[in-house]
């Protein structure tokens, strides 16, 4: 299985309110690369009417994690319909992996693609602090203060093990996430010109 030698693989991860979302469309658009995005594919999920979509909709519902399984399940069929896809150049997940096994899974996959080589992560690096006001600051009705402080908790024990796995694998790329969102993505341009050029 050879899949063309210049399909990227890019995972974008950072705090809530980090700007990935925002980020994710930019690159996305910029050089034409297709979003899995584990929130968006739930979501659509849930609008079916097997268990699996009742399943998943309780669980959005009261705010709790999808498990791993379910989520694999869902970017596997992602990555399949999209590895020899001439259309574009590649994919971007936003926000996952979400945990250190989830990413060995990932990388086990991509490994299986003969992916692996081309694959890199964004780490948007905001404080707590930076997080918390921005997330105040968008007013959502689920964006309270122990609901973010809860949050920020779950992304250092589950998410930042994620994130130094690929730190370990030379594969990391740490952007200054405090900045505008122009410059954010001119850092980002900046530090991946070789992977994208490749």
């Amino acid at each position: 299985m050879t899949p063309s030698k210049d399909f990227k693989t890019l995972i974008v991860l950072g705090k809530s309110g980090s700007g990935k979302g925002t980020q994710v469309e930019i690159l996305a658009e910029r050089h034409n690369l297709k979003i899995i995005s584990s929130g968006t594919l739930l979501r659509q999920r849930a609008e079916q009417t097997d268990f699996v979509a009742k399943g998943i909709a309780e669980i959005l519902a009261r705010g709790g994690l999808i498990p791993t399984p379910i989520i694999f399940h869902l970017w596997l069929h992602e990555l399949e319909a999209s590895k020899d896809d001439e259309n574009i150049n590649g994919i971007i997940f936003e926000g996952s992996p979400r945990k250190l096994y989830e990413a060995f899974m990932l990388e086990e996959t991509l490994r299986f693609y003969n992916l692996e080589a081309n694959t890199r992560a964004l780490y948007l690096d905001i404080s707590d602090e930076e997080a918390t006001r921005r997330l105040l600051d968008r007013a959502r009705a689920d964006d309270t203060e122990s609901a973010i402080r809860s949050r920020l908790s779950w992304f250092a024990e589950e998410v930042m093990p994620a994130v130094e796995f690929y730190r370990g694998k030379n594969q990391l790329v740490e952007i200054n996430g405090e900045q505008s969102i122009e410059d954010v993505t001119k850092e980002i341009e900046q530090k991946t010109k070789d992977f994208f050029e490749k």
